[in-house]
């Protein structure tokens, strides 16, 4: 006899963070969702299996009972006991949320744990575990609370991500360049942070070959709000990226400043250089009208050969650096 499914059972995939800095109206007992059916909870969302107990250790295990904050996402199932490209999906949709996140601020929390799963006949079943990327915080920088809006604002730029992916051929400089922003976001050194933020922006500025500085000052005004100091922070950031792509001594770039001076205002040049590549991406990935000029390099190479003013308007909102 085929057992009867129950309209409840699902595959889900979710993150919980222990000691994780929030600022959320949940409770324990209380499931919040957003507008694209994910649940937002105060905690680990589902029990934890006596087997799975057993496999993963007793330190493992208290991490996951400890969270204090919980993102599941799900989808219903006809064959939940399955372990199929489902759970691979909805696995891939609460990761890159949460990589989305950090577009808007680092995230703090002391341990990450991504669970992938399936919920029926009443109970949770867990099949696959592992911890999460870390994002590190630049030196000098505070991290921001998980809140409902920043998840939201995620929750926007994966349906701009979602977007990008169904072409295979197009917005192939967005992709490597929202890569290269994460990749920086994990590294824990300020200049290898600062090299994959360079990239990050140099994917979207498309510079020619011998001209990738000087490109790179001007072209990365077109995010930015004006100020007197704008070309002189994009120059050293980018000669200090060029000595950490040549393993030489950030040092060099910042010989213009007292000694006690060179530490503080590379830290200061790398959260700057971070916080302008959060912010282009962001806008690429809310603004489909926008994101259209980056589709390939033809329309890239029509948008950069365009007047300032020209293509300041198109960009619209500029970035106070």
């Amino acid at each position: 006899m085929q057992q009867t499914k129950n309209k409840d059972d699902s595959k889900f995939a979710l993150i919980a963070l222990k000691e994780a800095y929030v600022e959320l109206p949940i409770n324990p007992d209380v499931k919040q969702r957003l507008s694209d059916g994910t649940v937002v909870m105060a905690g680990m969302p589902v029990d934890i299996d006596t087997g799975w107990r057993e496999l993963i250790g007793s330190i493992r295990h208290e991490s996951l009972t400890k969270a204090n904050f919980g993102l599941m996402y799900s989808e219903s199932s006809s064959n939940p006991e399955i372990l199929d490209r489902q759970h691979l999906e909805v696995e891939k949709k609460i990761e890159h949320l949460f990589h989305l996140l950090q577009l808007s601020g680092r995230c703090e929390y002391q341990e990450g744990n991504l669970v992938v799963g399936s919920l029926y006949n009443g109970k949770s079943e867990i099949r696959r575990m592992s911890e999460i990327s870390q994002f590190h915080i630049t030196h000098g920088d505070r991290p921001l609370p998980i809140s409902i809006d920043r998840l939201e604002a995620a929750v926007k730029a994966y349906s701009g991500l979602k977007n990008i992916e169904l072409y295979d051929r197009s917005f192939k400089r967005i992709k490597r360049g929202l890569r290269a922003l994460m990749e920086g976001l994990q590294k824990y050194n300020g200049e290898d942070r600062l090299h994959e933020f360079v990239r990050s922006l140099e994917a979207l500025i498309l510079p020619d070959i011998g001209k990738t500085k000087r490109q790179f000052v001007h072209r990365c005004r077109t995010f930015v709000k004006p100020t007197k100091k704008l070309p002189l922070i994009l120059e050293e950031a980018y000669e200090m990226r060029s000595m950490a792509t040549h393993l030489n001594d950030w040092e060099k770039a910042m010989e213009s400043y007292s000694p006690d001076l060179r530490e503080r205002t590379a830290l200061c040049r790398t959260l700057q250089v971070e916080r302008l590549a959060c912010f282009c991406y962001s806008r690429l990935l809310d603004d489909q009208d926008l994101r259209n000029h980056f589709i390939n390099e033809n329309e890239l190479e029509i948008f950069w050969k365009l007047q300032d003013h020209q293509r300041s308007r198109i960009w619209g909102n500029q970035f106070s650096l």
